[in-house]
């Protein structure tokens, strides 16, 4: 198969860029001679209709649905707030319709593969393929099963990621343990592609010294308990610096706290191509802990954590988590029970024991090069060749 085509839903409210993980994957496909398109869903951009445009060499398609009349009812009326998830169904299905014409003719010239990253793009895809003619690849970048602690949700994610992997060509997993909660009739499908970082936005990562300890968060802010924890904890310290750098579902509600934290710098958007090497330069401990409460980041191995291995700097990450092991045996950061005192007595334990700290540096730099994006990318191949 050469035409290649990605679905994805863009969480920026932009349409200068898209998700990372999606747009590694474009890169590799074009420079594999693949013919590349990405055709995005797109709820927070205002606008109706077709967009396209090109970002980072490769063609996008972007399906715009919200008026600036809904953006500022969903903004301000509670009312209409209520029926938000009925409003976003509605945008899917004009979003399926609009998918299905993009694809159409081509699809009758030769047979495409339909790259769709997470559920609700996957479900999309395998609607408008119920003859077959295209070759759909699931990428699970959640364990769907482990989103919510709502029993009715979880019932409904459950039986819709089971169809939606039923109906899959390709299963492409991101972390060990969704093996275990796929079906073993499907499990002959499955392509293990982690979340690695690319060797090269990091060879130029050069630490700098700096009188405070900077600990930093850089990443897709969802995580609100665990990010106000770690804001918490640090208050008061004045050794200690903390840094919250992105954008997502948690950073209107944490940019709000900001100001009651003296030592604490919450910057939004980060352009990842241009600001990765600032960033990681100027960090000393990287915040890689999630609420264990959500099964879905129980289990999950980070690219955080990864990027903290190419950069050489020591994590932080909270008992429980599925990466604890791998920090343990090789001694490479400090893991804490997930609670607001555990996390200020370790915070202080940092700040007051260097040594440590530098053995810690030390064993991180002796991991590099072990978990990189360059060599689990070529899993894809085997799609194409089947």
């Amino acid at each position: 198969m050469n035409k290649i085509r990605l679905i994805i839903l863009n969480p920026y409210d932009s349409l200068e860029v898209y998700e990372h993980r999606p747009m590694q994957e474009a890169k590799y496909f074009y420079d594999q001679g693949k013919d590349v398109e990405v055709l995005a869903l797109q709820r927070k951009v205002i606008g109706k209709g077709t967009v396209e445009n090109t970002i980072e060499g490769i063609p996008v398609k972007h399906f715009l649905c919200k008026s600036s009349r809904m953006n500022l009812l969903l903004n301000e009326n509670k009312a209409v707030q209520v029926f938000r998830p009925i409003i976003y169904a509605n945008w899917f299905l004009k979003f399926v319709v609009w998918l299905r014409k993009q694809l159409r003719e081509e699809g009758e010239k030769e047979k495409i593969c339909l790259i769709a990253h997470n559920l609700e793009m996957a479900f999309a895809a395998c609607l408008i393929n119920r003859m077959h003619r295209f070759s759909v690849v699931f990428v699970m970048r959640e364990l769907y099963e482990g989103q919510t602690t709502n029993k009715l949700k979880g019932y409904f994610l459950r039986k819709i990621s089971r169809w939606v992997q039923n109906r899959s060509d390709t299963l492409v997993q991101v972390v060990p343990a969704q093996r275990s909660m796929t079906q073993e009739k499907n499990r002959k499908k499955i392509l293990y592609i982690p979340n690695y970082p690319e060797v090269a936005n990091y060879l130029n990562v050069i630490h700098t010294q700096s009188d405070k300890l900077r600990i930093n968060y850089i990443g897709s802010v969802r995580d609100a308990k665990s990010l106000k924890m770690l804001m918490e904890a640090a208050k008061g310290l004045e050794e200690i610096e903390i840094g919250i750098h992105g954008m997502g579902q948690a950073y209107e509600e944490l940019k709000v706290l900001e100001k009651q934290f003296e030592n604490v710098k919450i910057t939004g958007y980060y352009d990842y191509q241009t600001m990765t090497e600032e960033l990681f330069s100027n960090t000393d401990i990287l915040f890689c802990a999630y609420n264990i409460e959500i099964p879905n980041w129980k289990i999950a191995y980070p690219i955080k954590l990864y990027e903290a291995i190419e950069s050489g700097i020591p994590v932080l990450i909270c008992r429980g988590m599925a990466p604890e092991k791998l920090v343990q045996e090789n001694d490479c950061g400090y893991i804490f029970d997930y609670n607001v005192n555990a996390l200020r007595n370790t915070l202080i334990a940092i700040q007051t024991d260097k040594s440590t700290y530098e053995r810690k540096r030390k064993n991180m730099e002796r991991i590099k090069g072990r978990y990189t994006w360059d060599k689990v990318v070529r899993e894809y191949n085997k799609v194409f060749s089947r």
